[in-house]
């Protein structure tokens, strides 16, 4: 327990400081018109002063007042920011994790039961097809469907109560399947050993065996990929939200770095907010470390 904590401190720290040192990377461009057409010309040059101060800046502004910094609204720290954003993600993030646990679980014991039978096209068959498919396509058939059949519920408007299901709904699928595809191997793999053909012949039923003599270490390899499960749906989240308009923290980290322009500035680039995505960025990262301290935790219970 003690090698694990301190493996995952190290990392924690490692990712901190690749985000930081991503982060500041300098990123503004010169911006010059030349001739009678003002032509646009964008030239980059790296300067490792520039970088250097800028990460300078922002540990002293972080010592001596204590905030992460400002944002391209003069009234708002980014504390403001992701204090209104961040619990909107964490509305959907959370039941999704969960949902996918639960369901994927649940499908991996139903493909696994249905290998050799004719079911397999709904068990195994799906598992595959959703895997294969790409989150954006899923979405683009999540508008198509809601535009021709359901077009008096406003199924993408975040005004409307249901919206937040929708998401997770959205952002839980591919997990779900990749939990079923986990156990379903897991089980599989044990299907042959003595122990499991000695229980058989016991009389005991598939479903019997399965709960007493298989379940238990298919979890175990499911424990391993908890924080995998996490970073998946994390994944997810920025392109479900922007182009469902759901407005959380993966939403505002888009239009910090630029993705989206509030403002029509000719000749300008878009408005980065460094101290933001790091904000923002740490937030996605406590919600992956707080999934290897449930690994940890689960490994321990399922270990007695």
């Amino acid at each position: 327990m003690r090698r694990e904590l301190l493996k995952i401190s190290m990392a924690v720290l490692l990712a901190v400081t690749v985000l930081v040192l991503i982060v500041f990377f300098p990123r503004t461009p010169t911006i010059t018109a030349e001739g009678r057409g003002e032509v646009i010309d964008y030239s980059y040059s790296f300067s490792m002063e520039e970088y250097r101060q800028s990460i300078t800046s922002f540990v002293k502004d972080l010592g001596n007042e204590g905030t992460l910094g400002g944002t391209r609204y003069q009234t708002k720290s980014v504390e403001d920011e992701i204090s209104h954003y961040f619990p909107k993600s964490l509305k959907v993030v959370l039941p999704a994790f969960i949902i996918c646990l639960v369901l994927g679980v649940v499908k991996g014991i139903y493909d696994y039961r249905n290998t050799y039978s004719k079911k397999n096209i709904a068990g195994s068959g799906t598992t595959w097809l959703f895997q294969s498919i790409p989150d954006f396509f899923l979405v683009i058939f999540a508008f198509f469907v809601g535009i021709t059949f359901l077009p008096q519920l406003k199924l993408f408007s975040e005004g409307s109560w249901y919206n937040f299901l929708i998401i997770i709904g959205l952002i839980s699928l591919y997990p779900i399947m990749y939990v079923a595809r986990t156990i379903s191997v897991s089980l599989l793999a044990q299907d042959g050993q003595d122990y499991i053909k000695v229980a058989k012949s016991k009389g005991l039923t598939k479903r019997q065996v399965i709960n007493r003599h298989m379940l238990r270490l298919s979890l175990q390899d499911l424990n391993r990929h908890i924080p995998t499960i996490m970073i998946i749906i994390l994944s997810n989240l920025l392109m479900v939200e922007y182009l469902l308009n759901y407005q959380g923290a993966a939403y505002r980290l888009f239009i910090a770095l630029g993705g989206v322009q509030t403002t029509i500035r000719p000749h300008m680039p878009p408005t980065y907010e460094a101290s933001l995505v790091l904000g923002i960025g740490l937030c996605f990262l406590i919600l992956i470390l707080s999934t290897h301290f449930v690994r940890l935790f689960f490994s321990w219970k399922l270990s007695k």
